[in-house]
């Protein structure tokens, strides 16, 4: 398929060379992982051709964004139109993003929300189905009534997804005829995820699209879905995949290892303890006191609500007073104190967490459920049974040196919030969990350097991968990459007047010498603050205008509109945070973006957390590169990604600077051998008052090339 597939031909020789590595690696099967480095521009997305070429059964897409599903879209619909193939394509996205009725939930989550009208929708049918003395219940058939929005005791796009039916005095209930028939014409199609709503007839569109799923060649899906240990299990044996004919690819691969880190975690807040409480509440009310109070074999009942009944309480006090007292931000939870303050009085804690258990089962099957998260099959996940898995976490983070306990407080406006979280350091067994039991997996990413450390981080053993690095596709002389010889944000130099002055010089040079549009990236919120007059100043003199980047992630598009709109006047100087909102999975295209400068090597804050991460990795691999896995390679991610904002298409051009000599030393300290090849062969390194200088002489070329041959950027 693949062979006479190029949507970008003047990147052949580039795409010959990924395309034909990503074929073979499918072909060849036998759970091979190909890694690929290649930066922005290089068509990474069309390796989903060569994958499909090669693939002996599906193909899974795994991103981390709704917004990465739409490239995956476009792609199909270049293969059905430049190929004689068609493939069909689904996806899986949370219920929020397609839910018809998601706008009329308020202090409730849109998952809770959609199995409480699910039982009360399936209640409707079945008194439906015996006022028309019927064994069946088609909703075809039905006049479904209307009802006001806020006030519904039943969801009509679910009715219309189901049929009810009885047997033997029971009533079951399967896929409705109009669910079916929208799953197919929708499987024929290439819908956006905001548009599907539009296709599925009135029938629930989430349920339309995990019925196109069973059928499709490609499926789209969440990391969550592959890597979250709630879901991994359940999502193969719900879409009855077969996992030793499954090729997967993993998009932004290098984001891989947080986002496992992160689902595999576990974290309980005085919300989760609150619904637990009322699931308890509901199940004493269930059974009644006289059953709960029954001796024999149902004296669980009696024990496990009476060990909840100590526990939660504790654990609710513990918290509120971390909210209390704590200081805002991670630290290591005392779990010695912590076991002694919540066990106190309790003889056997395996017992008691045993007895706990058994509610937390009974409570899931008579469906008491009150949490806000949903398993795989649609079903809520009980908040009691989250609380007794983060204990047994916490039990288990005793003997495995993997696992790390935190307390986290957050302030939000005048409220402050806490939560404890059990924190799985080392994704390597999770991702080794899914990638060795499947048929090929294809990671790709744009900022995967160095691939030998990204493979020892995700594996946990050199070898494991097939590994593709490619070079910039995009004509070196569009581009300029400076590196500051002197200026760094390192703690001990943060005072030294000649290095504030050398910072202040590389800040006014980005902000007053690049034309249009420019961003700053800092190592954290602080810096940017402390640094905020001098790109005022400048930004006055070049008659630019500021714009910060805001705590709030829905203020952010708002805020880039017209951050672009002044890309087309005498344009903007966006200052954000490296790892930050604005400097990863944003497009700034065009005129969007004329320079990026990274104000300091974006490291982790050295705290009693990182240090513990990196005596884990420095055991497990060794002292260099337990620290390079452990604290460089996030800190040269960030920076590679908020540079890599810049020049996102062959024709344009920019600025790149990397504003802290760590970039371009190979001394203790120093990342520059850990860059990308291109990076390091192409970088130049200036100091304050040198910048302004190389950017003027570049823009002379530029404007020479422009007169000669006009490019639409420069």
């Amino acid at each position: 398929m693949y062979l006479d597939y190029f949507p970008y031909p003047a990147l052949r020789p580039y795409q010959d060379r990924m395309l034909d590595a990503v074929y073979d690696a499918v072909r060849d099967g036998g759970h091979s992982v190909l890694m690929i480095d290649a930066p922005t521009g290089c068509g990474k997305t069309s390796c989903l051709s060569a994958a499909l070429s090669a693939a002996p059964g599906k193909v899974v897409v795994a991103v981390r964004t709704v917004s990465q599903i739409d490239i995956y879209l476009d792609e199909v619909r270049r293969i059905w139109s430049k190929t004689r193939h068609q493939p069909e394509i689904s996806y899986l996205v949370g219920k929020q993003k397609v839910c018809p009725l998601a706008n009329e939930f308020r202090g409730e989550s849109v998952y809770s929300a959609c199995s409480r009208l699910r039982d009360w929708s399936k209640n409707y049918m079945t008194s439906r189905m015996k006022k028309q003395r019927d064994s069946i219940y088609d909703p075809v058939k039905d006049q479904i009534a209307e009802e006001e929005a806020g006030c519904r005791t039943f969801c009509p796009y679910y009715i219309r997804s189901r049929e009810a039916f009885e047997v033997n005095g029971k009533v079951y209930f399967r896929r409705s005829t109009g669910a079916v028939e929208a799953a197919e014409k929708v499987r024929h199609r290439v819908i956006p995820a905001d548009e599907l709503p539009k296709h599925t007839g009135g029938a629930c569109p989430y349920e339309v699209m995990s019925l196109c799923a069973r059928a499709s060649q490609i499926i789209i899906m969440n990391y969550h879905h592959l890597f979250s240990p709630d879901f991994q299990d359940a999502v193969f044996e719900w879409l009855e995949l077969d996992a030793e004919d499954l090729t997967l690819i993993v998009d932004e691969a290098h984001n891989l290892g947080d986002a496992v880190r992160s689902m595999n975690s576990r974290a309980l807040a005085i919300r989760n303890i609150d619904l637990a409480e009322r699931e308890v509440e509901k199940f004493e009310k269930a059974l009644g006191q006289s059953r709960l109070e029954e001796g024999g074999s149902s004296s669980w009942r009696r024990e496990g609500v009476k060990n909840i009944r100590i526990l939660l309480p504790r654990l609710r006090k513990f918290l509120a007073s971390r909210e209390k007292r704590g200081s805002e931000g991670e630290s290591l939870l005392d779990s010695d104190l912590f076991r002694e303050f919540l066990y106190q009085g309790i003889p056997d804690i395996d017992m008691a967490l045993s007895y706990f258990g058994d509610v937390a089962v009974a409570v899931a099957e008579m469906k008491l459920a009150e949490g806000d998260s949903e398993t795989a099959s649609g079903e809520l996940q009980p908040s009691l049974a989250t609380a007794l898995l983060f204990l047994r976490d916490i039990e288990d983070a005793e003997n495995d040196s993997s696992m790390q306990s935190r307390v986290s407080v957050s302030v939000i406006g005048n409220r402050r919030f806490a939560r404890l979280e059990v924190v799985r350091i080392d994704p390597a067994p999770v991702v080794r969990r899914v990638v060795d039991n499947i048929h090929a997996t294809v990671m790709l990413s744009g900022t995967f350097s160095p691939l030998e450390a990204y493979e020892l981080y995700l594996f946990g053993e050199e070898g494991r991968a097939r590994k593709l690095s490619l070079p910039n596709p995009f004509p070196a002389e569009n581009r300029l990459i400076l590196a500051a010889s002197q200026a760094t944000t390192q703690l001990e130099a943060r005072d030294d007047s000649s290095n504030q002055k050398e910072i202040a010089e590389h800040i006014q040079a980005i902000i007053e010498t690049v034309p249009g549009n420019v961003a700053l990236f800092f190592t954290s919120y602080s810096m940017m603050s402390s640094l905020v007059p001098i790109c005022q100043k400048s930004a006055r003199r070049a008659a630019k205008r500021i714009f910060r980047e805001p705590r709030l992630a829905e203020e952010v598009p708002s805020m880039l509109d017209e951050f672009f709109l002044q890309g087309r006047k005498r344009g903007g100087v966006l200052l954000g945070v490296s790892g930050g909102k604005l400097a990863e999975g944003i497009d700034y295209k065009g005129e969007a973006l004329q320079g990026v400068a990274v104000v300091g090597l974006p490291l982790a804050v050295f705290d009693e957390i990182q240090r513990e991460i990196i005596n884990y990795y420095t055991r497990k691999y060794g002292r260099d590169k337990g620290m390079l896995i452990a604290y460089i390679l996030p800190a040269i991610n960030r920076g590679l990604q908020a540079a890599g904002r810049v020049i996102r298409a062959e024709t344009e051009r920019g600025v790149m600077l990397f504003c802290d000599r760590r970039f371009c030393s190979s001394g203790p300290g120093g990342v520059l051998p850990f860059l990308p090849s291109w990076v390091q062969e192409e970088m130049v390194e200036v100091d304050g008052s040198g910048t302004a200088e190389a950017i003027r002489r570049k823009q002379i070329d530029w404007q020479a090339d422009a007169a000669s041959c006009p490019a639409p950027r420069g």
